[in-house]
């Protein structure tokens, strides 16, 4: 079901386009936080410490791969707005030849350079067993998980959020139910969980796919005969998401670094507190993604006037709600720990409950960041965000050493602070330089 956002109230279009991708991520926060606790108590605390610190190398192709399909959006949601059919068909086309050759490239150096890459950010070596037969399972299957961005993308890029959700559902209760399967009746180790992703994530493909074909986006053969303008186009709104992704990803895995270098219990409480990531900013990435989707849409149809307002309300709706999720899981920070370690000491329960209140301290300004980079990638402007990726970059690789310097090993809790923070007051300064001069114009 496409929705047309250059028509209506913007709240409302907002609110109706987040509304799926709030349940889905709700939804895959379950299955991320079911797959650690299955594999927590079925395995032990090690393996579960080990899934949690290989999923960060497993985030840097992925994170990669979501900027790139995001990029692309951008171009999709433009010619979905001017009501270029052909067009639509045209760039879906090239957007989907290009996640793929990007999807298989990450799966070769990653599969290639598995191990000195686990070296590389210090996995404490009785990690390092069930960290390879994990990560070595999801990177065989990241063409799958290309392939269901792409399509996702596709589908918001013309309003639809809903058939995502429901993709999101069908995988969900695939990946418990395979977890199980897997682990606790095939005796299969952490490559189980990974398999269960991958296998729950072509479910989800599929689904797309089926609702990509009734709505009649998916490219004829003509439509593969790339051209070179247009290709060069998404390459100029894809890359530079995909690069700012990447040295994102890249500040994470500094942050890693550090994190694992103070022992098995410290990694083990940052990775309870860090699965609770997807969870406290679910309001945030659903209003990422809508006010990108309204503002590329009405930016297509000329309409940027309504852009801004759709941003500042887009704005007024992420503090409010950050502000009232940052002060719940305050509260409940101690409950949120113990589920996902309870034996595992209270070294590790502390510093996760410490970890998990710092984290969401600062929530505010992360909001901030998601929608004011989202409504100037919406724009086409793909230089300033990754600009601001580099931003992240050096400011988290500065922060991994500096806090720990002065703060000990709990100043490593606000690195994201610090980035989020100074990252956020760049993206709010680019915007409104941004949409004055184009407002000028109008």
């Amino acid at each position: 079901m496409t929705l047309d956002m250059t028509r209506g109230k913007p709240a409302g279009l907002l609110i109706r386009f987040a509304l799926p991708m709030i349940f889905s991520s709700l939804l895959q926060q379950l299955y991320t936080m079911c797959d650690s606790m299955i594999v927590g108590r079925l395995l032990g605390t090690n393996a579960f410490a080990a899934v949690g610190s290989a999923s960060y190398l497993h985030w840097f192709p992925l994170s990669m791969l979501l900027g790139a399909t995001a990029g692309f959006g951008v171009a999709l949601s433009q010619r979905f707005g001017a009501k270029d059919e052909e067009g639509l068909r045209s760039c879906f086309a090239a957007s989907i030849v290009l996640t793929m050759v990007i999807g298989g490239v990450f799966t070769l150096l990653g599969t290639t350079l598995l191990e000195p890459l686990l070296l590389l950010v210090d996995t404490p070596r009785e990690l390092m067993p069930h960290s390879i037969s994990y990560i070595r399972v999801l990177w065989a299957g990241l063409l799958l998980t290309a392939a269901l961005n792409i399509l996702s993308a596709a589908l918001r890029a013309t309003g639809d959020s809903r058939t995502p959700f429901i993709a999101l559902i069908i995988s969900t209760i695939i990946n418990i139910a395979l977890d199980y399967v897997l682990i606790a009746g095939a005796g299969m180790g952490a490559d189980g969980a990974a398999l269960a992703t991958v296998l729950s994530q072509a479910a989800a493909a599929a689904w797309c796919l089926r609702a990509v074909a009734r709505m009649h986006l998916l490219p004829a053969r003509r439509h593969y005969r790339l051209q070179r303008a247009q290709v060069l186009e998404l390459l100029r709104l894809g890359m530079p998401q995909l690069l700012s992704q990447g040295v994102i990803a890249t500040g994470e895995m500094a942050v890693l670094s550090a994190i694992n270098s103070f022992g098995v219990a410290f990694v083990t409480g940052n990775t309870a507190a860090r699965r609770y990531f997807s969870l406290f900013n679910v309001v945030g990435g659903a209003l990422e993604s809508a006010v990108g989707t309204f503002v590329g849409q009405n930016w297509g149809a000329n309409e940027r006037k309504r852009a801004a307002v759709g941003t500042r309300t887009a704005v007024a709706m992420g503090l409010s709600s950050s502000v009232t999720i940052a002060a719940l899981i305050m509260l409940g920070a101690p409950a949120l720990i113990r589920l996902f370690i309870p034996d595992g000491g209270m070294d590790a329960l502390r510093i996760g409950i410490d970890a998990l209140r710092a984290e969401v301290l600062f929530l505010p300004a992360l909001y901030l960041l998601c929608e004011h980079r989202a409504s100037i990638q919406g724009m086409g402007n793909a230089f300033i965000p990754m600009v601001s990726g580099f931003l992240e970059l050096a400011l988290r690789i500065a922060a991994a050493q500096v806090m720990p310097a002065l703060f000990g090993s709990a100043g490593l809790y606000f690195t994201d602070a610090v980035t989020w923070t100074v990252t956020a007051v760049m993206l709010i300064i680019s915007y409104r330089v941004i949409i004055r001069r184009s407002l000028r114009g109008c």
